[in-house]
């Protein structure tokens, strides 16, 4: 006589338990902590973000935060695209583009410790 193996039913069985049983759903509120502070529209909402650069230039300064987010630990870039623009009318406007990507892990705002990409332009 062959000795049969109890391997499916195990498996099999402990699927079937896991469907029947109750299970505890978690839904995360994965959106990151803005940080504090930022530019403020006159009339309008604070922007929680800070331009790094040069201040004769417009910017803030060297030594402000480039990242838009609290509690991040990764890799942040930053590109300042400067340039020209014409519209359809042939009229020419200057043009400062602030474009940044970060990749880490941060805390949410429910607490969630989560890892992310994140794009701004």
């Amino acid at each position: 006589m062959r000795a049969r193996s109890s391997m499916p039913l195990v498996v099999g069985l402990a699927v079937a338990i896991a469907l029947v049983l109750p299970g505890a759903a978690m839904a995360v509120d994965a959106t990151p902590k803005p940080i504090p502070g930022g530019i403020q529209i006159p009339g309008g909402p604070l922007i929680h973000v800070f331009a790094p650069g040069p201040e004769d230039q417009g910017f803030m300064g060297e030594n402000v935060e480039p990242n838009t987010i609290t509690d991040f630990n990764g890799f942040s870039a930053m590109a300042y695209i400067v340039g020209t623009a014409t519209d359809a009318d042939g009229n020419t406007y200057n043009m400062v583009n602030d474009m940044r990507v970060y990749r880490g892990t941060y805390v949410s705002e429910d607490g969630s410790i989560l890892h992310g990409t994140f794009g701004f332009i």
